[in-house]
């Protein structure tokens, strides 16, 4: 099986200058919580629904402000295994995909759920992904510190 028989192939872009409140909802239109920045052909970043509630501060700001620049990709004739590991050394859930530099879909964990990949695997790089790191001994409070 190849990541392109998978993959997502809607693609739903916006421009970096485009505002928050715009992308937000391209979101919610089209059922998506990953999309493109692209301007001219060119892929800028990529904008996620946990960027947007993560650092959202103004819905006028640009969007160019929030986008993630380094963008991991995989060949659309790659198997999902790889794209897995992938997800699991980078801690992400999409994937851009492509052919020969241009882009031809995306994939996400969801779309990797409904193959024949063993669950343990697909369970490893969820783990992974949701790593907690805890914030041992940076404060040192009681529970009695927090008034009521």
């Amino acid at each position: 099986m190849k990541i392109k028989e998978i993959m997502s192939k809607k693609l739903i872009t916006c421009a970096p200058d485009d505002n928050i409140l715009f992308v937000s909802n391209l979101m919610n239109i089209w059922d998506v919580g990953f999309i493109l920045i692209m301007e001219k052909n060119k892929l800028y970043g990529v904008v996620t629904d946990r960027d947007l509630v993560c650092d959202m501060a103004n819905q006028l700001s640009q969007i160019k402000s929030y986008m993630t620049k380094k963008v991991i990709t995989i060949d659309e004739n790659k198997s999902p295994d790889e794209a897995l590991k992938l997800m699991k050394k980078h801690k992400i859930k999409r994937l851009v995909v492509t052919n020969a530099d241009k882009i031809t879909g995306v994939l996400s964990l969801s779309d990797i759920f409904n193959t024949d990949i063993d669950s343990k695997t697909i369970l490893e790089t969820l783990k992974s992904i949701y790593e907690i790191n805890r914030n041992e001994n940076k404060f040192d409070t009681d529970v009695d510190d927090f008034p009521l």
